[in-house]
């Protein structure tokens, strides 16, 4: 959850800086890899953790889901996010 907390702050901290310093603004695909790193690591820990029994898939599911929507947010929202983005700058 580290790593998918990591991720998300990156987001969230390129969304305070189109709001408030848009001049200071990075690219989307700066923002998709700076978020994608983090967010692969803690996938593959997360898959990693999996053992046989049950309460383990339910503990993984947790920071995979959270992992994984970062992952798929700029393929998602790739439109939303460079009007967003845009119109910021």
């Amino acid at each position: 959850m580290v790593c998918a907390s990591l991720a998300w702050g990156v987001w969230w901290v390129a969304l305070a800086l189109s709001h408030w310093m848009p001049e200071w603004l990075p690219s989307l695909k700066l923002l998709g890899v700076l978020s994608s790193l983090p967010a692969l690591v803690g996938l593959l820990l997360a898959i990693v953790t999996i053992r046989a029994r049950d309460i383990w898939i339910a503990l993984a599911s947790i920071p995979i889901t959270a992992n994984g929507a970062v992952l798929t947010l700029p393929w998602l929202f790739d439109r939303e996010l460079a009007m967003l983005f845009s119109a910021a700058t």
